[in-house]
């Protein structure tokens, strides 16, 4: 929709200018997209932008509401000199602060909306989405921070609390590891150990640095080791070093503990673990291996398999087809003239070793009542047939 407003007292006028202040916009929750880019960059990250005010004729974008104001008025809304030919009022967004976050930057009076807006810049570019303001006077949400964030505010979370004690209770409640920088640090950042625990950044004030709330509380207290010609970091990259080395750390250290974990390493284990175990049984009466008796049943099954699906199936490499087909073969239990075939003789020596077979995975499963049983099964099976869902679709 596209209109024209002619007065100054239009209540969009009026609540376009009350968002020049910080007080404004926290009472509105809403903030003044000042510029074509910046009302770009809100629509982009999913702000809703309730109205646009331009002064140009041919600005008319799709969906969004457009009202057309002199260029007198367009000053007033901005609070320039100068005409800003496009300007929105937008959402803020409400996202709240995810209480499981691994990685949160706090800001213990960061003032300079530039320096704010570089901080949240370079969060962005590590994956962090998490700000804390360790008082009431964060505002992200100021054009010139909202500039050097290149758009990015609108992608972060944030909680702010009255001062640091209060921001300390909760990092504690929550089970953060509390890292501070300051020059009087007693552990040089790049090499400091970090534990297993969520890991809550603070940075300081520019000229002030961190609270001694913060400096005596922190877990870890690190400075950034510098040439004695300069005295001090601008906050903005003092912020980016930090989170850039401790981010790598935290990574690091979460993939080690990660690969402990993931579902190919778990389903690895618990296959070889079942194989050992049913071996084990298997040598008490037979020569051959629960994969030889596994490829057996799934033999008798589909009665004839090319070497090459036995191959993919049971994960035997070109080279090792041989030694696992020798022993069927040789011994009579499976018939190998192109395709392989189970003989009468295998499939008597399969009911007498399937006793054992059963006896072996009954034992296995014993921590688990037929209910549960039913459900794992089925739970692999899901799992498996996701697995050809993405082989098949490559």
């Amino acid at each position: 929709m596209t209109s024209t407003i002619h007065s100054i007292k239009d209540e969009r006028i009026v609540l376009a200018r009350a968002l020049n202040s910080r007080k404004g916009r926290q009472v509105h929750g809403k903030v003044l997209l000042e510029g074509e880019q910046i009302v770009h960059w809100a629509i982009e990250r999913g702000v809703h932008v309730e109205y646009v005010l331009t002064t140009l004729d041919s600005y008319a974008p799709p969906d969004l509401d457009v009202y057309h104001v002199s260029e007198g008025i367009q000053k007033k809304v901005t609070n320039t000199r100068y005409v800003i030919p496009v300007v929105g009022v937008g959402r803020i967004p409400p996202d709240p602060v995810d209480p499981h976050a691994e990685f949160v930057v706090v800001l213990d009076g960061v003032q300079d909306f530039g320096n704010l807006g570089t901080i949240i810049r370079t969060c962005q570019a590590f994956g962090i989405r998490d700000l804390i303001s360790a008082g009431e006077g964060f505002d992200g949400y100021q054009r010139k921070t909202i500039d050097a964030s290149r758009g990015s505010v609108f992608d972060m979370r944030v909680a702010r609390f009255t001062g640091p004690e209060q921001t300390i209770a909760y990092l504690r409640e929550r089970g953060y590891q509390i890292v501070a920088t300051s020059p009087r640090g007693t552990a040089v950042q790049s090499l400091v150990e970090l534990d297993q625990r969520p890991v809550a950044l603070v940075v300081g004030n520019e000229s002030t640095g961190i609270s001694l709330a913060f400096e005596e509380q922190a877990d870890v207290l690190v400075q950034i080791p510098m040439s004695e010609a300069i005295e001090s970091l601008n906050v903005g990259v003092a912020t980016g070093i930090s989170v850039y080395e401790l981010r790598l750390k935290q990574v690091l250290s979460m993939i080690e503990q990660h690969i402990k974990s993931t579902l190919g390493r778990e389903l690895n284990v618990a296959g070889m673990l079942v194989q050992k175990a049913l071996d084990a049984e298997l040598r008490k009466v037979s020569e051959l291996t629960s994969r030889q008796v596994i490829f057996m049943m799934v033999l008798k099954c589909d009665q004839r398999m090319p070497v090459e699906d036995m191959c993919r199936q049971f994960g035997i490499l070109e080279t090792e087809v041989d030694g696992f087909l020798c022993p069927l073969v040789d011994g009579a239990l499976v018939v190998r003239d192109g395709d392989l075939r189970l003989t009468d003789k295998g499939a008597e020596v399969l009911a007498k070793l399937w006793f054992t077979i059963e006896a072996t995975e009954s034992q296995i499963l014993s921590g688990l009542t037929l209910e549960e049983r039913v459900v794992f099964m089925r739970q692999l099976a899901t799992v498996q047939q996701r697995c050809i869902e993405i082989v098949d679709g490559m």
